[in-house]
């Protein structure tokens, strides 16, 4: 089967990722591939695009969709097939999936401003980082893994409930994609997209669900930057975000969750998350 499908989810940022890509290394066009989402289509993008892929010698997948949702709603909109088609975007054994701006430490977007001493943002790669797809799919397969994460920060922790998740910073992190045809996954997916109101809270709370849909204790995931395989989350090993997530899930949680209990009963199974 092929690799690594690598979405890039962007808005005008497009430069910023083709800058950085050297960071993503033993790419192989016969088993992976590179799938632009965008909500800015012009001709400065497709100029973008042809000289990329002139000089790297392979195609890239360019797929646009409405300004709307941030890279959230893009991200839903990949997983449930809204753009692209979903056999064709769940082609690949794995989703690397990350924003536009993910691999650039030095641009002013990628960095807070002078009253936070311009530090790089949470949700941008670890200094120094280079992803050796190779060595990294041997390693997911290896030891059986749901997937793996590089969060400069590390991952966010939070409850629902009495159940712990951790949620990697900006939705970047790699996921099987049998995991994302899940149809609870799925369910989650149609139930976040009808609760967008294509504000910054609903995107940020998103974010934090993503640990709901892939984060479960019990499931194994690498963690690129410590070299070390987690299948727990213990609070003190993780980020907890200053981001008041019991608000945001009160506002938006309750219809999600019956949705997602609606599910469960016509499966016959146990609804996720708690």
């Amino acid at each position: 089967m092929k690799r690594f499908d690598i979405v890039v989810f962007n808005h005008e940022r497009l430069d910023s990722w083709f800058r950085n890509a050297d960071r993503i290394q033993g790419f192989v066009p016969s088993l992976d591939r590179i799938t632009i989402v965008s909500c800015s289509p012009s001709e400065k993008e497709h100029a973008l695009m042809r000289d990329f892929e002139s000089k790297r010698g392979y195609r890239l997948r360019y797929l646009t969709r409405e300004n709307r949702g941030l890279a959230e709603l893009a991200r839903i909109d990949y997983f449930t097939g809204k753009v692209g088609t979903l056999e064709e975007n769940l082609a690949y054994e794995f989703v690397f999936n990350m924003q536009d701006h993910y691999l650039d430490t030095d641009s002013s977007y990628s960095r807070w401003g002078p009253k936070l001493n311009n530090r790089v943002k949470g949700d941008v790669v670890p200094d120094g980082t280079v992803f050796d797809l190779p060595s990294i799919y041997d390693k997911l397969n290896a030891d059986n893994l749901s997937g793996a994460f590089c969060d400069r920060n590390n991952p966010c922790w939070f409850t629902i409930g009495s159940r712990p998740y951790i949620a990697p910073n900006g939705g970047n992190f790699i996921v099987r994609s049998s995991a994302i045809r899940d149809s609870r996954v799925y369910s989650l997916c149609e139930s976040l997209r009808r609760a967008c109101d294509d504000s910054y809270a609903w995107a940020l709370y998103v974010e934090f669900m993503w640990g709901a849909a892939f984060f479960e204790e019990g499931h194994k995931f690498y963690d690129l930057k410590r070299d070390r395989i987690f299948s727990t989350w213990e609070r003190d090993l993780f980020y907890t975000a200053p981001d008041n997530f019991p608000k945001l899930h009160a506002w938006y949680g309750p219809g999600i969750a019956a949705a997602l209990r609606r599910v469960a009963s016509r499966l016959g199974l146990t609804a996720r998350p708690g």
